[in-house]
């Protein structure tokens, strides 16, 4: 039997508005992009790599950024991220499971990628994640779902809160099957993903201190034994961007016109 192929899409744009360029900023002189796809290179199941960012003018330099550590890079709509997702993946027909990361995560754990990919293949899921609910740091999310799971999503999600963060049409919809990877201990108070300046400073110093090839329980550690680092993040609400689009949800009048995957 031949083995599926597994997808990861990098998520990533300059025009965040909390702490715009942020997937660039530099910590001993490496992007923080560029960092989070080293670690993602280190998990064992994912079989390609792919940065996915907008056609806007100043995504140039996350597609230079792309091309020159060797990764592909895909350009779509800014806002309709499904479609961006959806569009990518029409690129790439070999690969029938897609795992979605996003580039505000430099400290992603190869490990638990490489756990979610086995959880979800174990079980056939069509849809799997350690966010649903969070037990995690923020930080580690990841999705996996499949390739039908995508199309199904891309032709019939309405929201334009489903259509900005990709998953929310499989996550609600029950006729998909779908499971979640909790970790052994409720860390999902610690922050290790980058939204704020307050974040960046608690990244700098966990990268400083720390090796590439650490797992996210070095980096509690790091905190436990450094509060005051800790303490500088600790107020800001996980998955604050989403809960914004919930909040100012609408039904979208038409949708791109979609392809069959």
């Amino acid at each position: 039997m031949e083995k599926i192929k597994t997808l990861c899409i990098i998520q990533a744009r300059m025009g965040a508005t909390r702490l715009p360029g942020k997937v660039l900023l530099k910590v001993g002189g490496v992007p923080l992009l560029e960092y989070e796809i080293k670690r993602v290179k280190q998990a064992k199941k994912v079989d390609k790599i792919v940065v996915a960012t907008t056609v806007n003018k100043q995504d140039d330099r996350i597609e230079k950024l792309s091309r020159k550590i060797g990764v592909a890079c895909f350009r779509g709509d800014e806002n309709d991220v499904l479609d961006r997702y959806y569009q990518c993946v029409l690129k790439y027909p070999q690969y029938d499971n897609i795992v979605r990361i996003t580039g505000d995560c430099p400290l992603i754990d190869p490990e638990v990628i490489d756990n979610v990919i086995s959880f979800f293949e174990e079980n056939d899921f069509d849809y799997a994640s350690n966010v649903q609910p969070p037990t995690f740091p923020d930080g580690m999310d990841i999705e996996i779902f499949k390739r039908s799971a995508l199309d199904k999503a891309a032709k019939e999600a309405n929201l334009m809160s489903e259509r900005e963060h990709v998953t929310p049409y499989i996550c609600e919809k029950k006729f998909f099957k779908k499971g979640n990877l909790s970790a052994d201990y409720d860390f999902s108070h610690f922050r290790l993903t980058v939204d704020n300046k307050e974040d960046f400073e608690v990244i700098k110093f966990l990268i400083e201190n720390s090796k590439i090839t650490d797992g996210y329980m070095e980096y509690i550690s790091l905190l436990t034994k450094n509060s005051e680092i800790m303490a500088k993040n600790m107020h800001i609400v996980r998955d604050e961007g989403y809960l914004k689009s919930l909040k100012n949800d609408y039904r979208i009048k038409s949708k791109p016109k979609i392809k069959n995957l």
